[in-house]
C-alpha cells in the first residue's frame, strides 16, 4: 500500500490549495479523492443513521472514511489484542480510504489523563491506557490505510495552554510515541498530530520534529478544545514549518464557516461530523457557498411544517427532497420515528458534499477568499453552532425525550 498526495493548484503561498489524495493498493486497485474534501464521520465504524444499503443510493460521497479506535476499545480487545479487520467489522466499502484515529472529533470534554508511556482514552468501557505498541498492533490487525499516531493532547484549560511545563511535556511525549508508532506500524501510512497548543515556541519545536521524520505521511491538527480563532492561529503557525507536499487534516473543523477558514489556511481534509450534528437537532441544511439565501437551516420541528408539502429545501436534488416533503418529516420527528434521522442524514450529507464541491470550483476560479467572506457575512456569526449543541445533548430527535432547538 502506498499513499500519494499531489498539490494540483495553489491559491497563494500558505493559503488554500487543490490536490489529489491517492491510495495505491497494487493488485487491489487504487482510490483517489480530490481535496479539499471531507472524511465520512462514523460511530463504531458506521455512518450514523445510514446502513450501507441506504448509503448506496445516495449521491457520490468522497471515498474516504474516518474511524476512531476508542469506539472499539472494550476490555477484551485492549487486554487480549483481539481485533477484526476494520472493513469487514464495520461494512466499510472496500474501495474507501480508511483513516483510523484514536479519538472522536466531536468529543471536546475529556477526563482521561495520559502518562509517560500511555495515552488515556475515555472509552465506553471506562478509561483505557493505550500504549504506542498496543496502538500499532491494533492498526496492523484492523488494516486501515491511514493511522493517526497517539498523542498527549492537552485538555486542560488556560493558562496551562501557554505556561509551565505541561505543553513541553506533551510535545516530547507525542514525538516519542510517534517514533514508536512508526516503528510498529507495518502497512498503514502514519499521520502525525501537530502539538504545542498555544505556545509559539512549542508549536515550532513540534512542527520541526515532524518535518524531520521521513516516515510521516501527513499531518493532523487536533486542537479541538481551543476557540476557532486560536485553532486557526495554531494551524497557520505550524503549517509554515511543515512539508507542504503532505496532506493536512483538521479534526473537528467541519462546521461550514470553520471548514472555509481552515481550507483558506491550507487544510486539505476535515470530517463530516457537522452533517450528523445538524441531523441530531432535527434540522435540514440549507446553506450554499454561492447564492443569496440567509437561512442556514430549515427547522422541521416548527408547527407550520405539519402543513407544508414542499421539499425539505427548494431546489435540492437529494433522495429525501425528491421523494418526501416537510410535513412528512415533521410527522416522523414528532412520532419519534427512526426514519426521520435517516432522511435528514441523507439530505444533510448531500448538502455537505455539494458545499465542498462548490468550494473546489471556487478555488479553481480563484475566488474562494471572496466567496468565503460573502458566505460568512450572509449567514452571520452563530449560524453553525450545531457541533456545540451535539457536545452537550443527551438524546437523539427520535428518542422519547423531546428537544426543540428553536424553543
Amino acid at each position: 500500500m502506498r499513499l500519494r498526495f499531489e498539490v494540483t493548484a495553489l491559491g497563494s503561498a500558505g493559503g488554500p490549495r487543490r490536490g489529489i489524495l491517492e491510495i495505491d493498493r497494487g493488485e487491489q486497485g487504487s482510490t483517489r479523492v480530490e481535496t479539499p474534501s471531507f472524511l465520512k464521520y462514523t460511530r463504531h465504524g458506521m455512518q450514523p443513521h445510514l446502513v450501507p444499503e441506504v448509503a448506496a443510493h445516495m449521491d457520490e460521497q468522497p471515498a474516504a472514511t474516518h474511524v476512531q479506535l476508542e469506539d472499539f476499545l472494550d476490555e477484551q480487545a485492549i487486554e487480549k489484542r483481539k481485533f477484526t479487520e476494520l472493513r469487514k467489522l464495520a461494512g466499510i466499502d472496500q474501495a474507501d480510504i480508511v483513516m483510523l484515529d484514536v479519538l472522536d472529533p466531536t468529543i471536546t470534554m475529556r477526563t482521561g489523563k495520559s502518562g509517560e508511556k500511555f495515552m488515556g482514552v475515555d472509552s465506553e468501557g471506562g478509561l483505557r491506557r493505550l500504549t504506542p505498541a498496543a496502538f500499532a498492533q491494533a492498526v496492523n490487525a484492523l488494516g486501515p490505510d491511514v493511522a493517526v499516531a497517539p498523542a498527549d493532547y492537552v485538555h486542560e484549560a488556560q493558562p496551562s495552554l501557554t505556561h509551565g511545563k505541561r505543553i513541553a511535556k506533551s510535545v516530547a511525549r507525542s514525538t516519542q510515541w510517534l517514533d514508536e508508532t512508526l516503528a510498529g506500524v507495518t502497512q498503514a501510512a502514519v499521520f502525525a498530530p501537530v502539538m504545542g497548543s498555544l505556545s509559539p515556541e512549542q508549536r515550532d519545536i513540534s512542527a520541526r520534529a515532524l518535518a524531520a521524520r521521513d516516515g510521516v505521511a501527513g499531518y493532523v491538527l487536533n486542537d479541538v478544545t481551543l476557540s476557532a480563532d486560536d485553532r486557526l492561529w495554531a494551524a497557520q503557525r505550524s503549517l509554515a514549518l511543515l512539508d507542504s507536499g503532505k496532506p493536512r487534516y483538521m479534526a473537528g473543523a467541519s462546521a461550514p464557516d470553520m471548514a472555509l477558514r481552515a481550507v483558506l489556511s491550507g487544510v486539505d481534509l476535515v470530517d463530516s461530523s457537522y452533517a450528523y450534528a445538524v441531523t441530531e437537532q432535527g434540522l435540514a441544511s440549507a446553506y450554499v457557498l454561492g447564492g443569496t439565501g440567509t437561512a442556514a437551516h430549515v427547522d422541521l420541528w416548527q408547527d407550520e411544517m405539519a402543513a407544508d408539502f414542499g421539499p425539505l429545501v427548494p431546489g435540492c436534488t437529494c433522495m429525501a427532497c425528491r421523494l418526501h416533503h416537510r410535513a412528512y418529516l415533521n410527522h416522523l420527528l414528532c412520532a419519534r420515528e427512526m426514519l426521520a434521522t435517516v432522511l435528514l442524514q441523507v439530505h444533510n450529507l448531500h448538502c455537505f458534499q455539494r458545499f465542498f464541491a462548490d468550494m473546489r470550483d471556487s478555488l479553481a476560479r480563484g475566488s474562494l477568499a471572496t466567496d468565503a467572506a460573502r458566505f460568512i457575512e450572509r449567514y452571520g456569526s452563530g449560524a453553525f453552532g450545531e457541533l456545540s449543541q451535539l457536545a452537550v445533548q443527551v438524546s437523539s430527535p427520535t428518542t422519547k425525550i423531546q428537544r426543540r432547538r428553536h424553543a
